[in-house]
């Protein structure tokens, strides 16, 4: 044995430790590394080794402190700094993990998976303009991947350069996505609805990420129980990020807390970390039989958590939205899956079966560019809000337009939205309208300062002039005044051809007309189902220009305009189209089709 004070001692302590791992003894190789460490303090490499060891073992907490401890000796190592990052990261640290993050970029400017990293966290963190910065610098020396391509595709549409966007798009939709891909393509269907893609570019889009999800999978693996006695409740769970405060589970919880629980056993699976549930999720877990957390669990392990439970029917909320995991899908862990609400798009992959929709939302046409059946309800595939007439709530808001610097004939047109929504056309359309009407404002309400920069930004890189935007305070979670905002709005104007699901519902709610565009898709299709059912069809436009006609007279119109809001509260006026029972027994009446359709469950 080397003496104690053998300046080799520490190198030959890591060897063994190093040997010990390899031939699979990991106490004794930790025990090793620990002591090389212990022998000259400050040496990196044990630190290291500890780090990744405790790494293959799943042991990620633990490996984190060793790599942070390797950081804190080795602050210029980009290694240590990389590690330190990803493991935080893999146990939920972001914040801890945001300042190596930020030190490797600066070691490694030109190395695309550091900065991969950091967009990513900064995303999570809502850093959005520092992501938006640190693309434009890496922008500059990065080489051309579809990773890097999805972003930029991502980056320009919160910019104000179209051919920028063009270039972006184009190469995102072109290029060859490998296996372990499969989220990088999610994270591309979650854009192009917003944009004027072909539906069927977007369906081989779909194609592809089916295939890269179940790559290297043996194709019969599925998690789906037979089923069990016909006398039995249907067993229906409900999977998404959302049972929190959050608008679709502000629109959903009444529907589901009025499901018939003779004849339906409900249950709800989080994907949503525990730190994130709030007073909302609380009222889910008091409105099912059962309220599941598989946050921390693999797409795997949480699909065979779902099917242990033995259900009929799985019904995904996301789609690909944030925080989605559409992987667990691919597992079956019902015999039925269908998806709905939370994204105006399909899933793209095999084994979910249905997409829930209504008579106007999905067209037989449409219906050939997914991969998912429509299962049609019989009322508005959106649950509607109730009717309620604005009025300023909080005097501190400063509701007024005065206090917007409106003059007294002003025409506001809302576009209560984020930047993802405001498409090429979108912008030009309003342009046109703005051009079209002097006396024209355009509205919008951001939560965050980093969403008002990012909308400036594009509206005014487009040709709208910053002098003829006006930009409304909103609150977080306060209802009341955010409903006061439209009593400052004249006319909602609709995006395209990402249309309004609850964007539409709130300002029709507050007697705001909406002027919609039809489109072919469900996503260009969704403010129009909701104009029908409510039997508001004088705002729907079938061409551009006629969208443009019609957000013009209702500016210069003023009793089309008041005629257009009588209509609005005569059409609320009728209670069943608000009625979260009523939604609750279309979706039940589906439901039982769909596992009638499937051969699950015999039709009653």
């Amino acid at each position: 044995m080397v003496p104690a004070d053998d300046p080799r001692r520490a190198a030959v302590l890591h060897n063994l430790g190093t040997i010990d791992a390899k031939r699979g003894d990991p106490d004794a190789a930790l025990a090793g590394f620990r002591a090389a460490f212990a022998a000259r303090p400050g040496w990196v490499e044990p630190l290291l080794a500890q780090g990744h060891l405790l790494s293959s073992q799943c042991r990620y907490a633990d490996a984190a402190v060793a790599f942070e401890a390797a950081a804190g000796c080795a602050p210029e190592r980009l290694d240590a700094r990389f590690n330190a990052a990803r493991t935080w990261i893999r146990v939920r640290r972001w914040r801890i993990a945001l300042p190596h993050l930020r030190a490797a970029r600066e070691l490694a400017p030109n190395n695309e998976a550091v900065w991969i990293e950091l967009r990513g966290v900064l995303q999570m963190l809502r850093y959005e303009e520092e992501a938006h910065e640190d693309f434009l610098r890496f922008e500059a020396v990065a080489p051309m991947s579809a990773s890097f391509a999805v972003a930029g595709y991502y980056a320009s549409r919160r910019m104000g350069d179209k051919e920028r966007q063009v270039r972006y798009r184009d190469l995102a939709l072109t290029a060859e996505y490998r296996p372990g891909e499969a989220p990088l393509v999610s994270v591309l269907l979650a854009q192009v609805q917003y944009d004027d893609v072909a539906p069927e570019r977007i369906l081989a889009l779909y194609r592809t990420y089916d295939r890269l999800v179940h790559s290297g999978r043996v194709p019969s693996e599925s998690l789906a129980a037979p089923r069990r006695s016909a006398n039995a409740r249907i067993k229906v769970g409900y999977l998404s990020a959302d049972f929190r405060m959050h608008v679709m589970g502000e629109l959903l919880l009444p529907a589901l807390a009025a499901h018939d629980r003779a004849g339906f056993d409900i249950r709800a699976y989080s994907l949503a970390p525990a730190e994130n549930e709030d007073a909302a999720t609380g009222q889910w877990r008091a409105a099912v039989s059962e309220f599941v957390n598989v946050s921390s669990l693999d797409d795997r392990a949480a699909a065979e958590r779902i099917a242990a439970d033995d259900l009929d029917l799985l019904v995904d909320l996301m789609g690909h939205s944030s925080f989605s995991r559409p992987a667990i899908l691919s597992w079956k862990p019902a015999p039925v899956i269908a998806t709905h609400l939370g994204y105006h798009g399909a899933v793209g992959i095999k084994e979910v079966d249905f997409k829930l929709t209504d008579k106007h939302a999905d067209t037989e046409e449409s219906a050939r560019w997914q991969m998912e059946a429509l299962l049609p309800l019989s009322v508005c595939v959106l649950p509607l809000r109730r009717f309620a007439r604005p009025a300023v709530a909080n005097a501190s808001l400063l509701l007024t337009r005065a206090a917007l610097g409106l003059p007294d004939d002003a025409v506001v047109y809302a576009a209560f939205v984020g930047a993802g929504k405001l498409s090429l056309r979108c912008i030009d359309l309003w342009r046109r309208i703005l051009d079209s009407v002097p006396c024209a404002y355009l509205a919008f309400s951001p939560l965050r300062d980093d969403e008002r920069n990012a909308i400036l930004r594009r509206v005014t890189g487009l040709g709208i002039p910053e002098a003829r935007l006006r930009f409304v305070p909103c609150r977080r979670d306060d209802e009341g005044a955010n409903r006061a905002r439209y009593a400052l709005v004249d006319v909602a104007l609709d995006t395209l051809p990402y249309t309004g699901g609850d964007t539409s519902s709130a300002a029709l709610a507050a007697g705001v007309p909406v002027v919609t565009l039809i489109g072919q898709r469900h996503a260009e299709r969704m403010t129009y189902s909701i104009l029908k059912h409510l039997g508001l069809e004088e705002t729907i436009a079938a061409t551009d220009e006629a969208y443009v006609a019609l957000a013009v007279r209702l500016a210069q119109d003023q009793a089309f305009r008041t005629s257009q809001r009588a209509a609005i509260e005569r059409a609320y006026a009728d209670s069943k189209l608000t009625d979260p029972a009523r939604y609750a027994r279309a979706l039940e009446e589906a439901y039982v089709r769909a596992l009638a359709v499937k051969g699950v469950f015999p039709s009653r």
